[in-house]
């Protein structure tokens, strides 16, 4: 096994690793899955998401001896919120469902991911099926490292901030400025350290503890504890991989950022072009806004969302694809298993195959040879008969295989 690449050293053979995989040759379906990865796991830059609609919609309005005014809005009495009740804990019980099937689904598309930059193909179907136990293992451990984080994080800042209530503190503020600006600024601090810790403890399962369970089928906590001796034995090590990490994630969001801004510059004029041509087209047919083209305008821009997002993803795959063989050839310099998926052996050198013994002349050839030839001939063929007799003799001795041509040579002259 090489000597361990350092963070900087692993740059190198992850830009080529990126370049043989998509470009020799470039294979439109493999990052169109690829593509789907990138928007499955979350790998791809999200500065164009989020925003609000700019639409604006009526709300129903009361009537009566109030005057008109927002239902909800303009009289937030409990009586007219119980009635929304129900349908803000519908809401909240499926976003947390659809959170959750996203979490399992992005935890086993690791595992298609990193067995499409390691070998070189991107299953979709056979991966779904193979790597079901170890992300679903991977994705226990993300909703319990989840629910660890948030209850520490209630513990750290709850607390004290529950103490300081009891003993009067906050009623009492102008007595205790000193105590509430120190204690809020080591609050923040420590806030912003717990956060750093638990993104490294992210950071390291993803990228170190998943290679470990895809190539020994090990649980996430069993692959924990062969990562672990790993981080100990080389800190400064993989201190600098972090630090790389980091440089290079900046690189790559102003680069892929400012390749974002661009596309959605022209896919946004192309989409104008479009939804003015639509609206034209609605009005000179004496389409007016109803339920049905309500509708059909929420599913067209649901769609042109997911198009928009799907566009995102696929741009990102050289990054994706870098920053995982990154991790990789990192890794693998410290894994002989992985070092010997990334770099196999040469195929064995076939053996070269014997070279086929000449045909002997058969027994009624060397017969009449022996009876003797012509009256004239005979003098002259004498030295070659000598010799052919000699040569058929080393054919059963010990003459190497090159003399069998010499052999027939000499069977030819008689």
């Amino acid at each position: 096994m090489p000597a361990p690449l350092s963070a900087v050293d692993a740059i190198s053979p992850a830009f080529a690793r990126t370049k043989r995989l998509l470009l020799q040759p470039f294979r439109f379906g493999f990052w169109v899955r690829l593509g789907l990865v990138v928007l499955v796991t979350g790998e791809s830059l999200s500065g164009g998401w989020g925003g609000s609609s700019g639409f604006n919609f009526p709300f129903p309005r009361g009537s009566g001896d109030n005057g008109d005014k927002f239902l909800l809005l303009a009289d937030p009495s409990w009586e007219r919120a119980l009635a929304y009740i129900p349908w803000i804990i519908a809401g909240g019980i499926a976003v947390f469902a659809l959170g959750l099937l996203w979490t399992y689904v992005s935890s086993v598309f690791r595992f298609i991911l990193l067995d499409a930059v390691l070998n070189d193909r991107c299953r979709l179907g056979e991966g779904w099926r193979r790597w079901q136990p170890q992300g679903f293992s991977y994705f226990l451990w993300q909703i319990g490292f989840s629910a660890a984080m948030v209850a520490s994080l209630a513990v750290l800042f709850g607390l004290p901030v529950l103490l300081a209530w009891w003993a009067g503190i906050f009623r009492q503020a102008d007595q205790h400025i000193v105590l509430l600006v120190v204690g809020g600024v080591g609050l923040f601090f420590l806030f912003i350290a717990w956060v750093v810790l638990g993104a490294l403890v992210a950071l390291f399962a993803k990228d170190f503890v998943i290679p470990f369970m895809a190539l020994e089928g090990l649980g996430v906590l069993a692959a924990w504890r062969r990562v672990l001796p790993l981080l100990r034995v080389e800190k400064m090590a993989y201190a600098g991989y972090v630090l790389m990490k980091i440089v290079l994630a900046v690189g790559s969001t102003v680069l892929f950022g400012i390749i974002n801004v661009i596309l959605f510059l022209v896919v946004f004029v192309l989409l104008g072009l479009v939804g003015v041509g639509l609206f034209l087209a609605g009005k000179a047919a004496g389409l007016t806004w109803d339920a049905y083209t309500i509708g059909a305008v929420v599913v067209l821009g649901v769609a042109v969302l997911a198009g928009l997002l799907y566009l995102l993803a696929f741009v990102f795959v050289p990054a994706m694809v870098f920053f995982q063989s990154y991790t990789l050839h990192f890794l693998g310099a410290r894994y002989p298993l992985l070092d010997s998926l990334l770099h196999p052996p040469p195929p064995a050198a076939t053996p070269a195959q014997p070279r086929p013994l000449d045909p002997l002349p058969d027994s009624r050839q060397l017969g009449l040879v022996l009876k003797g030839h012509r009256a004239g001939q005979r003098q002259a063929g004498m030295p070659a008969l000598l010799n052919f007799a000699f040569c058929w003799w080393g054919r059963h001795s010990c003459l190497p295989v090159g003399a069998n041509s010499a052999c027939l040579h000499a069977a030819k002259q008689l």
